[in-house]
């Protein structure tokens, strides 16, 4: 009787959509930026199992750089994948740690970055990308909509 009891609470927890990257979701202005230069960071949240980034640096009206990522589950596990500028292939990144306000995700045959690391800081965004001793820093805050 005890099992059966509980039979409604598994089943409502484990179909449950996974929302662990909800706090991506967002425009996000970088406020670390190189003098003249402007990076943003947009996600959106497809699905319950998919999320759409999309970044890029302008250089007063030019675009400089332009990456598009997705992070959703392969074969159960989570996986960021980013695509550089015009790059048909994409980079694959293991998630190895996510807690609904963080993730670190790696790929250790990848030349740079080997680790991604994203998380919440109050209101603002951090995302930190490196290899071994070096590190690269990007703080983002909410981008303010227009009035």
């Amino acid at each position: 009787m005890r099992t059966l009891a509980i039979l409604p609470f598994i089943l409502l927890t484990c179909c449950q959509p996974e929302k662990k990257f909800d706090f991506l979701v967002g425009e996000w202005t970088r406020t670390n930026e190189e003098a003249g230069e402007q990076t943003i960071e947009t996600w959106k949240r497809l699905n319950d199992s998919t999320y759409i980034g999309h970044s890029y640096i302008l250089s007063g009206k030019d675009t400089v750089w332009r990456e598009k990522a997705i992070l959703s589950p392969i074969a159960g596990v989570w996986h960021y994948q980013v695509r550089l500028m015009e790059e048909i292939e994409a980079i694959n990144f293991r998630v190895v740690e996510a807690d609904g306000r963080s993730f670190i995700c790696e790929n250790q045959h990848n030349a740079f970055p080997k680790v991604i690391r994203y998380w919440k800081d109050g209101e603002n965004l951090q995302a930190e990308v490196s290899y071994n001793d070096s590190s690269v820093a990007y703080l983002f805050a909410r981008k303010q909509e227009v009035q």
